[in-house]
């Protein structure tokens, strides 16, 4: 059975992602930073994981030993304020750290799956969100890099990359907000946003054998719109 970790696993999109990986039979653990009840609640192994924390991956792998498919969703959310170069730092200098740390295991084995979930706004983009934009853009070239280094071992990296996603925290959302989500739904070729469920789909299909000709390259999820 292989063994999958999917950082942030326990969000609309992570949990969407861990399920179905259990469904496809893997062995799954997931991280939360908040949230342990629901994270536990996945039925899942979860260890608490802070992406800002230099020694947090290592710690993390210390638990977890080697797995063969990484999938990282976690993200740490910048801000405005003074905290927004922590924020990137974080976003950034954490995936490095993780990749870098779970990749050994990978290569030596001769096998194995990084899966990067990026975001929309990094091709889109948005008002007021470059900071977001920036963290998230940085995934896209560590993956097209670390493509090379893992490849000739049999290691595939590549990137998710959902649009605004139907999750549960758009529900009963009103205002002016509920008009930009209808927007943008209005906006794509398939008149709708896409589920968390269909960004697991793309994350799965990575994570199997079918792709193991397809590394360094970008899926994007978003019905359409880009």
């Amino acid at each position: 059975m292989r063994k999958a970790i999917v950082t942030g696993g326990a969000g609309g999109i992570g949990g969407a992602v861990t399920a179905a990986l259990v469904k496809a039979g893997y062995e799954v653990v997931v991280t939360y930073h908040e949230g342990r009840e629901r994270a536990e609640a996945s039925g899942v192994t979860a260890h608490r994981f802070d992406l800002g924390d230099p020694d947090a991956a290592a710690e993390l792998f210390a638990r977890t030993g080697p797995v063969d498919v990484l999938v990282h969703n976690a993200v740490v959310w910048p801000h405005r304020g003074p905290d927004w170069r922590h924020s990137v730092r974080a976003n950034v200098e954490g995936t490095l750290a993780l990749v870098d740390t779970y990749l050994p295991g990978m290569t030596a084995a001769g096998w194995g799956r990084v899966v990067l979930v990026s975001s929309g706004l990094v091709r889109g983009g948005m008002p007021g969100r470059h900071t977001y934009g920036a963290a998230k853009g940085a995934l896209h070239g560590i993956a097209r890099n670390l493509a090379w280094d893992g490849g000739p071992s049999g290691v595939t990296v590549n990137v998710v990359v959902p649009g605004l996603i139907a999750t549960a925290r758009l529900d009963g959302v009103t205002g002016a907000f509920a008009e930009a989500v209808a927007d943008v739904a209005a906006h794509t070729p398939l008149r709708r946003l896409a589920t968390p469920e269909e960004v697991a789909a793309a994350v799965v299909f990575f994570a199997s054998e079918a792709a193991s000709g397809i590394t360094g390259q970008e899926l994007f999820v978003d019905g359409g719109k880009d």
